[in-house]
């Protein structure tokens, strides 16, 4: 089956790059909720109802609707799903109004109906706002209309095309609209991101933290376009930084749920694994029961993403880490692997500014220029080790009693953080970092990147063209 969905998805992508203007008009189908109780209204006119069995009914300009078994009941009477509503107007749900119709269907729920590029107007501006440059709207207009059209490919199995939340992209209907955002959609109508003759799977996240992440990382499968690639211009997000504990019996909980095991109580967490912009691949769980690992990913999506922000850690409260082993299998070195251009520090020197890192020597400007440039990791290194002296002076002279954290090295690359039963996350970015970063791509558009060159940047190799 699944091969066969492929070719279906090849198909499909072929027809929409090459012959667009032969296949039907696009409606995206947004599933807005899966309850079994929808109360809906109209900015305008009457609701008129079609069941899948031809009959009609005008509800006026609102009515609650209730799902039992395959049939709804409005008014007391029964109708066969599918129920489309439709209305002069606008449609009213939950506090907010759409346009297009509403679509009732058993394994769907309460699903938004709506043509693509009208239902693009209400996802940029909850995406990224309508105050963003014109440049990065357009990149994400882009972004965003590759994404559905390739998640129809799976209509058939789920029922609906994408849900309205940003476990697929925001989606806030009419009422969100702006004018400049509108601008963002209509000037790249018909632009879908493609690689080869297939359309992009255009993942996309808030913040990167400073380095995107390679797709086989964090779902376990190659994309030759979403690999991992460096901010190249200087950004700060609203979770540029960020922090979160959690209680070692609720980590003892996911770890059970994860991996099928009990490790018993949690003692230590290591980060086993890193990428090359620093970004935590898989996590080790060491507890009285025993130990396990699992893709740092998924300790998060089933933790809670929204309060672990990304997988980007920084280990006691210090910014960029990477992991880099020397010859005899060390630990924690330096401050990102971007390049294959080598600094000359030597393994302790390395250690050295890990640490100096983490204890917040340097500046987020000096981490980025660490990250994009390896081998100025040399002048930082003794440019550290004159504010550590003065920093230590300074402390000594005012008698403080201050502590400084000591980054805790492994033969894995460091441990998270622990405090009585709870364990500390220090943190940058928010999402899983795969493709375009939408703040980095804000900070592109600012410098003067088009949209299709900050597309280029976040999805190498992949082209631009026009399916209609």
């Amino acid at each position: 089956m699944k091969n066969l969905l492929s070719v279906k998805a090849l198909l499909i992508s072929v027809l929409i790059i090459a012959n667009a203007g032969k296949i039907e008009a696009r409606d995206v189908y947004v599933r807005l909720s899966g309850g079994s109780s929808y109360s809906i209204g109209t900015t305008a006119g009457n609701l008129a109802m079609t069941d899948a069995e031809g009959r009609l009914a005008n509800l006026g300009e609102s009515t609650n609707i209730s799902v039992s078994g395959g049939s709804v009941k409005i008014m007391g009477h029964s109708f066969a799903m599918p129920v489309r509503l439709t209305s002069p107007g606008l449609l009213k749900f939950n506090g907010r109004t759409y346009r297009g119709s509403f679509l009732i269907t058993q394994r769907g729920g309460l699903l938004n109906v709506v043509e693509l590029e009208n239902y693009l107007r209400g996802v940029l501006p909850a995406e990224v706002g309508a105050s963003w440059h014109e440049q990065a709207l357009r990149a994400q207009a882009i972004t965003a209309r590759t994404y559905v059209l390739r998640q129809s490919f799976n209509r058939a199995e789920k029922g609906y095309d994408v849900v309205d939340t940003d476990a697929d992209q925001v989606y806030k209907g009419a009422g969100a609209e702006a004018a400049k955002t509108n601008k963002a959609v209509s000037s790249t109508a018909g632009l879908v991101l493609t690689y080869g003759n297939e359309l992009a799977q255009t993942y996309f996240h808030s913040d990167s933290g400073g380095h995107t992440a390679n797709i086989k990382d964090v779902w376990g499968r190659d994309v030759p376009y979403l690999t991992g690639v460096p901010e190249v211009v200087n950004y700060k997000s609203p979770v540029s930084v960020w922090n979160a504990k959690f209680s070692s019996a609720r980590i003892r909980e996911v770890v059970r749920k994860v991996t099928g095991s009990d490790v018993g109580d949690i003692k230590e967490i290591q980060v086993s694994d890193v990428d090359e912009g620093g970004r935590a691949i898989n996590m080790t769980f060491i507890g009285t029961n025993g130990s396990k690992t699992m893709r740092a990913s998924q300790f998060r999506l089933n933790l809670d993403p929204r309060t672990l922000k990304s997988t980007m850690f920084t280990p006691s409260g210090g910014a960029f880490n990477a992991k880099n082993k020397d010859s005899t299998g060390g630990g924690l070195v330096g401050v990102h692997k971007t390049s294959n251009t080598k600094s000359n520090l030597t393994f302790d020197e390395a250690q050295g500014i890990a640490q100096m890192t983490a204890d917040g020597v340097f500046t987020t400007t000096e981490l980025i220029d660490m990250l994009t440039n390896p081998d100025k990791k040399d002048n930082y290194y003794k440019i550290g080790l004159e504010r550590s002296a003065r920093n230590k002076n300074q402390n000594t002279n005012s008698n403080s009693t201050q502590q400084t954290k000591t980054l805790k090295i492994n033969k894995y690359g460091y441990s998270i953080e622990k405090s009585g039963n709870e364990f500390l996350f220090y943190g940058r970015g928010w999402g899983h970092g795969v493709g375009m970063c939408q703040w980095g791509a804000m900070a592109m558009a600012e410098q003067g990147w088009t949209a299709e060159r900050i597309l280029t940047h976040y999805y190498p190799g992949t082209v631009i063209k026009r399916f209609k």
